[in-house]
């Protein structure tokens, strides 16, 4: 089953057992959460390798005294295996007021060729059955930039904010299009009337401009001062993911303010990128996004896809790359 099915889906009715994986952590869970909702009761969760097959067993074949759905939450690395499966799915075919929602989830220590025969073999086994219709499994990509609007609107709506699509796009560019980061911050908004960019400014952007400026001039005008200035920030409490975050996050405002050029002749901030930037700050960006060629921007994204991994397997090599992004400019 496609995401866009199981929406269709869940207009209508509620799973009975879904396996929910793929390359994006965030739908999986907002997808579970989503189910969970329509559930609307209790349930029972079991994280990785807390699992315990019995108990799993006992809770979705013991019938509620008071009548109420037995909802079984599992959020795990390790695939189960096909006896494991069947014999859950047999209790929900013996108890109808019973419920199971499976996260699996890529673990840190394997290659995505692992996870992948991990999802697949369960994968097979979540199939309709003629005594069990209601049961799926759904592979989430990577959400595409209408979802992550469509779902932060529906999160603004949920907590009756007052917000336009130009400025949840601000709120993305601002957390370098990290969903889940931009998706919880949205909770710190209940308060105010009305969504700006203004406040998104003073309440969302955590780094100090100044100092993340002073690292991307450095980077830009190829001074020796980046050893400096990463130890200042580092003095600040700003890790080096962070600064990851903000390097990402700016190459991606110049790389679509060279597109808009390319496409339309001319550097427009508000039709590139949905918000009016300050006069002095766009003459910077249009100077920076226009020495740019197309091989070299795709030269960057390869570099900070690899200092990403590296960062979350916990090495130290933001100067390294920050080396090799000024060799490339």
């Amino acid at each position: 089953m496609t995401k866009m099915q199981l929406d269709s889906f869940l207009t209508k009715s509620i799973p009975r057992a879904v396996l929910l994986y793929g390359e994006s952590d965030f739908m999986i869970t907002y997808y579970a959460d989503v189910i969970l909702q329509k559930l609307h009761c209790q349930h029972q969760s079991m994280y990785f390798e807390e699992y315990n097959h019995e108990e799993a067993l006992n809770h979705l074949g013991v019938n509620d005294l008071f009548g109420n759905r037995n909802v079984l939450l599992l959020k795990l690395y390790v695939a189960l295996s096909k006896i494991q499966i069947q014999e859950l799915l047999y209790m929900l075919e013996r108890n109808p007021d019973s419920f199971l929602i499976v996260q699996l989830y890529k673990s840190p220590s394997i290659t995505s060729a692992d996870y992948a025969k991990r999802f697949k073999a369960m994968s097979a086994i979540f199939k309709p059955t003629e005594k069990l219709q209601h049961i799926f499994e759904v592979r989430f990509y990577q959400p595409s930039h209408d979802d992550m609007i469509k779902i932060l609107q529906q999160k603004a709506h949920s907590l009756g904010l007052q917000v336009s699509p130009h400025i949840l796009e601000y709120l993305l560019i601002i957390q370098n299009y990290d969903i889940l980061i931009a998706y919880s911050e949205l909770d710190k908004f209940v308060y105010f009337p009305m969504i700006t960019k203004e406040l998104i400014d003073s309440l969302s952007y955590g780094l100090g401009n100044v100092k993340i400026e002073s690292l991307l001039d450095s980077v830009f005008d190829k001074k020796g001062r980046l050893v400096k200035i990463i130890d200042t920030l580092h003095d600040e409490g700003i890790d080096d993911m962070e600064i990851l975050r903000e390097i990402t996050r700016y190459f991606y405002i110049l790389f679509k303010l060279y597109g808009h050029s390319k496409k339309y002749g001319k550097i427009d901030s508000v039709e590139a990128l949905g918000y009016k930037a300050p006069i002095q700050t766009i003459a910077i960006w249009s100077k920076r996004s226009l020495k740019l060629t197309t091989q070299k921007y795709c030269m960057l994204f390869d570099i900070l896809n690899l200092w990403r991994v590296q960062q979350f397997q916990g090495k130290n090599v933001s100067l390294q790359y920050l080396i090799e992004i000024q060799r490339i400019l």
